[in-house]
């Protein structure tokens, strides 16, 4: 094709038909020209489709960290009201000595439900510095704030809620109750010999409940549940939204 081009040329300048030449040149130019810029679109065009395939297996990764992210809100949220309703019991109840000494100890609401949101494949994204998402920029937005606003929101309250409940279980170990071990795979209900009684283990832990200091961290350990459980439903719920938004982009 170069000779063919070469020949035409040399023919042209042979001929004395400098005009034609300058024409022909000009054509020739403008082809190379052309052949270039179709080049580097089709270049452009193939980096943007490989960029559009990593956001959408980024998307769908970050889907599949916020799955798993609504499944264990959906755990903590099903057992918060059954702790709450156990130290609520202590409060209100006047028939705790109908309750064992295990019973007792074990309303106490002692659980933290500590989960930490998992935002591996967001970090992914920003460690990558990724900052046009194309068709999914808006998306995006949506994602980001729940990574950031709304995790910390939700970390704030679990970490104080964990850290409190830490505080609460030295001051409920503190008492004069000698606990049980709690029951597992190892251990079994009074599987270790009491040095206390059962009738003084509940005679101790009742006394120690009516005093202010150890009710007043119950009605504290209540609060932060109820905080956490509107907390867990909420971001629970703004997970959801963002991989119904997700799926909904990804099937375009």
């Amino acid at each position: 094709m170069i000779k063919f081009f070469r020949k035409i040329r040399q023919r042209l300048l042979t001929e004395n038909k400098f005009s034609k030449y300058l024409l022909y040149a000009f054509g020739e130019i403008l082809l190379v020209v052309i052949g270039i810029l179709l080049a580097l679109s089709i270049n452009t065009w193939n980096e943007e489709r490989k960029e559009k395939l990593i956001i959408r297996n980024l998307l769908h990764n970050i889907r599949l960290d916020m799955q798993a992210d609504t499944l264990q809100f959906s755990k903590n949220i099903k057992d918060i009201p059954e702790v709450i309703t156990n130290a609520t019991l202590l409060l209100n109840s006047t028939e705790l000595e109908t309750l064992s000494a295990n019973e007792l100890f074990n309303n106490l609401p002692y659980y933290s439900f500590y989960y930490v949101i998992n935002n591996k494949s967001y970090e992914k994204v920003i460690n990558a510095g990724i900052t046009d998402f194309f068709k999914f920029n808006e998306l995006y937005n949506d994602i980001n704030t729940y990574y950031t606003l709304d995790a910390n929101a939700y970390h704030k309250i679990i970490k104080w809620d964990d850290d409190d409940t830490t505080a609460d279980a030295s001051l409920w170990l503190a008492m004069g109750f000698e606990i049980d071990i709690y029951a597992n795979f190892t251990y079994t209900e009074n599987d270790v010999r009491f040095a206390q009684t059962e009738e003084n283990r509940k005679i101790v832990f009742i006394e120690q409940l009516n005093k202010p200091q150890m009710r007043n961290s119950i009605k504290m350990s209540l609060y932060r549940k109820r905080y956490l459980e509107h907390i867990l439903t909420k971001t629970k719920q703004r997970a959801e939204d963002i991989i119904l938004k997700i799926d909904e982009q990804l099937r375009e």
